[in-house]
C-alpha cells in the first residue's frame, strides 16, 4: 500500500491559508486585476499574489498567471518581481505534479533572490527546490537544501520557516527508512508553536506514516484523524485526499477492509476533481491492490489498467512499477500475460532507480518463473532479490534506535549525577554550619579541621573536574561516530539508488572494514597515528572509489616521525577530508587532489590537510559550521584544558577560491 507524505509547502511564508475563504481571496484578487491595468509593480505584485492562491484549486490557472508575471517582471526589470513570479510557476507545476518544471522554475528563482541578497526569500527556495528534489526522488540533494534552509530560517529566527524544514527533513528521512531519524525530526517540528493549522496538520500526518511504518497502527490512526480535521477545515482537496488514503491505507492493515475501500473511493473521487494523475494513480493503485486481497480480480484489473495507463502519462517509473505488479497478481500464476508484466514493471522499477521497488519485481518474478519450471531464471532473479532486500533493510537502521535509547539513558544518568552534586552541596553546607558550631568550643579544632577539609575538598573538586572533562569527550566522540556513520550510508544510499549492486556490496564490505576501526577505536581517548593514517587511508580510498575520477589524494609523513608510538586523538581529520569530497569537489568532476601532511614543530604534531576545490566562499551561503568541524574545535578545546596545552584548529581559504588548508596542532605524544 502507497502512502501520501505530506511536505510543508512553504512558497511564501505570509501567504493565505488555504481555508474556504480561499475562493473569496481568488475572485477579490481577480476583481483588483481587473481594475488595475496598469502595467506597473502593483499589478505584478497581485499576479503573483493570485498566481500563488490558485495552486491549491486551479494550478493551471496560476501557472497562467505566474507567465503573465514573469512577462511584466522583464519588461519592469524586477529582480524581486521575477523571483517571487519563478516561484509562484515552481509551486503551480509542483501541485500538479511536475517535478522537473518545477525544478527548472525554482532555480530561476533561487538565483534572482541569492543576486538581490534577499535570504529570507533565498531560504525559501532551497526549501522549494528540496521539495522538488524529493519530488524526483534525490533525497540526498533534499536533505542538502532543507539543511541549508534550516540554517538559515534559524540566523534569521523565523519559527514558522523553522518548523517547516524539520518538518519536510523528516518526509526525507521517512522516504529513507530512517525511521528514528524521521521521528525526531518530527517531534522537533512539533515542539514549534506557530499559528499555522495547515503545517501542524501535515506534521501530524507524517508522524502518523513515521508510527504507521513501525506497525503502531492505533497511534498512526489517531495522528491521521487529528490532520483530516484540520484539512477539512482548510478547505484543500488534495491533503483531504491524500490523508483520506492514508487512512485508508491503516484500516486495510488493521483488516477493516469495506472501510478501507470507502476512503479509498472518496480519495479517488477528490482527486479526480483535482486533476492530479499521479495521485489519482497512485489511490487506484491502492483500491486496486484491496480488490485483489478480495479476490475480486475484475474490479481489480479495470483499477490497475486505468493506473497503469495514468502512470504512463505521468511519466513516472516507480508508480508504474508498482500498479503492474497489482495488474500481473490478477492474472493465473502460470500465464504468461502475468509474467510479461512482471518483466515490464521490473524495467520500470530499474528506470525509477527505486531499489526497494525492484525487489518487488525480482521476488514476483522469482515466484513465477519457479511456478512454471524455469528454476534457472527463479534462482537469478531470486538472488537479485535478496541482494536488493538485504540492502533496503540495513541492520544500520536497528543500530540507530539503539543509539537513541543510549543517548535517552546517558541524558537520564546526567540528571541523576546533577540531583546527586546538589545533594553534596547541601551536605557542605550542613557541615559548615556544624564547624560554625564546633569554633564555639575550640577555634583551635576548627582551624585544623578547616585545614583538612578544605584539601579534601580540593581534591574532590580536581577528581570531579577530570571526570566531566572525560565525559564531555566520551559525549562528543559519541556524537561523531552517529556523524559520520550517516554521512556515510548517504553514500551506500547513493550506489543503491543508482542500482549498482556490485559496487555497492563493495563499497559496504570497506565500510564495514571502516566501522570496525571506529567502534575499536573509539574505546580510547587516543590511539597510535599509525592506527589513524591506516583509517584515513581506508576512507580515502571508500569515497574515491564513490566518486571515481574526482579527485585523487596523497598522505606524506615527516621522515623520522614514530607513528607506531605518537599517540592521538581518534577521528580529528576525517570531518574535514569529509568537507573537501563532499563540498570542495561538488562543482568539480576530475581533478581534485587531497594532501594529507604529518609532521612536527616545537613539540606539536602538527596535521596538515590541503585541497584544491572550489573553497569555502563558493559552496556554502551560510557562515555556519559543519557539525564534525564543531565537534572537532569543542574535543581540540577540552584537550587543551585537561593537558594545559596550546593545540588549535586553523582553517585557511586559498586566494582565488583555489582550496582551502586546514592546519591542526597538537602537543606532541608518545606512548612510552
Amino acid at each position: 500500500m502507497r502512502t501520501s507524505v505530506i511536505l510543508a509547502i512553504l512558497f511564501v511564508l505570509n501567504a493565505p491559508a488555504i481555508s474556504q475563504e480561499l475562493q473569496k481571496t481568488i475572485d477579490s484578487l481577480a476583481a483588483r486585476l481587473k481594475n488595475h491595468a496598469r502595467q506597473d509593480t502593483i499589478r505584478l505584485n497581485l499576479l503573483n499574489e493570485i498566481a500563488f492562491a490558485y495552486y491549491a484549486v486551479s494550478p493551471d490557472a496560476g501557472l497562467n498567471a505566474a507567465e503573465e508575471a514573469l512577462a511584466l517582471g522583464e519588461r519592469l526589470n524586477s529582480e524581486k518581481g521575477m523571483a517571487v513570479a519563478y516561484s509562484r510557476k515552481a509551486t503551480n507545476h509542483w501541485a500538479l505534479g511536475q517535478d522537473s518544471l518545477a525544478m527548472i522554475a525554482i532555480n530561476r528563482s533561487l538565483d534572482y533572490h541569492r543576486t538581490s541578497g534577499n535570504m529570507a526569500d533565498y531560504a525559501k527556495g532551497l526549501n522549494n527546490r528540496g521539495l522538488a528534489h524529493y519530488g524526483a526522488g534525490n533525497y540526498l540533494d533534499a536533505l542538502h537544501d532543507h539543511e541549508e534552509a534550516l540554517i538559515w530560517f534559524e540566523q534569521l529566527n523565523i519559527p514558522l520557516g523553522i518548523k517547516h524544514q524539520w518538518n519536510n527533513m523528516g518526509v526525507v528521512f521517512l522516504a529513507l527508512n530512517d525511521y528514528p531519524r524521521a521521528l525526531e525530526a518530527l517531534l522537533n517540528a512539533d515542539r514549534i508553536a506557530v499559528d499555522d493549522p495547515f503545517l501542524q496538520a501535515s506534521v501530524w500526518t507524517n508522524i502518523g506514516l513515521v508510527y504507521k511504518n513501525l506497525g503502531e497502527f492505533s497511534k498512526a490512526r489517531q495522528y491521521q484523524q487529528q490532520a483530516l480535521a484540520l484539512y477539512r477545515k482548510s478547505g484543500s482537496d488534495q491533503y483531504i485526499a491524500n490523508t483520506l488514503s492514508n487512512i485508508a491505507t491503516l484500516l486495510n492493515l488493521s483488516g477493516h477492509r469495506q472501510q478501507a475501500i470507502s476512503h479509498y473511493g472518496e480519495a479517488i473521487q477528490m482527486n479526480r476533481k483535482i486533476g492530479n494523475r499521479r495521485k489519482l494513480a497512485g489511490e487506484l493503485t491502492n483500491l486496486g491492490a484491496v480488490y485483489n486481497a478480495m479476490d475480486s480480480t475484475a474490479r481489480a484489473s479495470k483499477l490497475l489498467t486505468e493506473a497503469v495507463s495514468l502512470y504512463r502519462i505521468a511519466k513516472d517509473p516507480n508508480g508504474l512499477s508498482m500498479a503492474l505488479l497489482e495488474l500481473a497478481a490478477t492474472y493465473e500464476a502460470k500465464s504468461t500475460r502475468r509474467i510479461s508484466l512482471q518483466e515490464e514493471a521490473l524495467t520500470a522499477a530499474i528506470e525509477s532507480g527505486s531499489p526497494l521497488t525492484q525487489s518487488h519485481a525480482r521476488k514476483a518474478l522469482s515466484e513465477s518463473y519457479e511456478q512454471t519450471g524455469q528454476y534457472p531464471l527463479a534462482l537469478q532473479h531470486h538472488k537479485a532479490y535478496v541482494i536488493l532486500r538485504d540492502s533496503v533493510f540495513s541492520e544500520e537502521k536497528k543500530s540507530e534506535i539503539v543509539r537513541q535509547q543510549m543517548q535517552f539513558d546517558f541524558e537520564k544518568k546526567e540528571a541523576l549525577s546533577q540531583a546527586e552534586i546538589t545533594r553534596q552541596a547541601t551536605i557542605r553546607r550542613a557541615s559548615l554550619l556544624g564547624a560554625i558550631g564546633l569554633l564555639l568550643a575550640a577555634v583551635l579544632g576548627l582551624i585544623l579541621y578547616k585545614r583538612r577539609r578544605d584539601a579534601h575538598a580540593r581534591q574532590k573538586e580536581a577528581e570531579f573536574q577530570a571526570l566531566v572533562s572525560d565525559t564531555e569527550l566520551k559525549a562528543l566522540r559519541s556524537q561523531m561516530n552517529p556523524h559520520f556513520i550517516f554521512n556515510s550510508l548517504n553514500s551506500i544510499g547513493d550506489y543503491i539508488l543508482k542500482n549498482d549492486t556490485a559496487t555497492a556490496q563493495d563499497y559496504l564490505a570497506r565500510f564495514a572494514k571502516l566501522m570496525r576501526m571506529v567502534l575499536e577505536n573509539s574505546e580510547h581517548n587516543e590511539i597510535p597515528l599509525s592506527d589513524d593514517l591506516r583509517f584515513i587511508e581506508l576512507y580515502l580510498q571508500v569515497e574515491s572509489k564513490r566518486l571515481p575520477g574526482r579527485f585523487s589524494y596523497s598522505i606524506h609523513v615527516e621522515d623520522g616521525l614514530d607513528t607506531e608510538n605518537t599517540m592521538v586523538p581518534p577521528l580529528l581529520l576525517q570531518p574535514f577530508i569529509e568537507n573537501s569530497i563532499w563540498h570542495g569537489f561538488r562543482t568539480i568532476r576530475s581533478g581534485g587532489h587531497i594532501a594529507v601532511e604529518i609532521k612536527t614543530d616545537n613539540n606539536m604534531l602538527v596535521c596538515c590537510l590541503e585541497d584544491n576545490g572550489s573553497g569555502r566562499n563558493t559552496h556554502r551561503a551560510t557562515p555556519g559550521k559543519s557539525l564534525g568541524i564543531a565537534i572537532t574545535e569543542r574535543r581540540i578545546e577540552i584537550l587543551n584544558k585537561r593537558k594545559n596545552a596550546s593545540g588549535e584548529l586553523q582553517i585557511i581559504d586559498k586566494p582565488h577560491n583555489t582550496g582551502t588548508r586546514v592546519a591542526l596542532s597538537l602537543p606532541l605524544e608518545t606512548g612510552f
